[in-house]
């Protein structure tokens, strides 16, 4: 979706039951989980946002790629919604892989962030960091990155590993921008009104 120089992405409508497809008709004026700069977030739209045409394309459960498709598809489209293209975040993931551990997934269930809380949805990309429940591994994208960008000093990245200057520039620019919005958490969802019903 666009709205002035916005663009962002919508991937479902909020509901004391949880996400929710939107009708045909439109968004309207709801609350809805949208996607920016890899950042999850419930929002009250407004009903004037501009539908783009332009379809998600989540990881599929033999390939991890992710990305926008459409007329107007370019790497900088897909950082306004996911944040990182695949390729960098397979790049970061590669680095910091120690045996088999983090990997890229997804879930064909909503799913949540072990240490954010957030609500993951169904088959949107984030990483796992260990096949142990006890761990409860499940790390959001924007978690990872602001996780990252955080320890940037002391791990010294940039230096360890020159090849990831760029990514670690766009990690950067996500851990510093402003996403309009609630963090999306599951218990949210009890607190968004019930739809009103129709009188006629």
């Amino acid at each position: 979706m666009r709205k002035g120089l916005r663009v962002f992405a919508l991937l479902g409508k909020a509901a004391p039951s949880g996400l929710i497809p939107f009708p045909r008709e439109g968004a309207g004026q709801s609350w809805a989980v949208t996607a920016e700069y890899g950042c999850l977030r419930l929002e009250l739209l407004a009903g004037d946002e501009e539908y783009t045409g332009l379809k998600l394309l989540l990881p599929a459960s033999g390939d991890h790629a992710y990305g926008v498709s459409g007329v107007s598809e370019s790497s900088e489209l897909v950082r306004a919604v996911f944040g990182l293209l695949p390729a960098e975040l397979e790049e970061l993931v590669a680095v910091l892989g120690r045996g088999d551990f983090p990997v890229i997934s997804r879930s064909p269930t909503a799913a949540q962030c072990s240490i954010s809380g957030m609500l993951i949805p169904a088959g949107w990309p984030h990483l796992v960091l260990s096949n142990s429940a006890a761990y409860r591994g499940v790390v959001s994208v924007e978690t990872f990155v602001k996780i990252l960008v955080s320890s940037l000093p002391q791990g010294q990245l940039g230096t360890r590993f020159p090849g990831l200057q760029e990514t670690i520039r766009q990690m950067i620019k996500l851990s510093i921008s402003r996403v309009p919005g609630i963090p999306c958490h599951p218990e949210i969802f009890n607190l968004v009104p019930a739809e009103k019903p129709l009188i006629k």
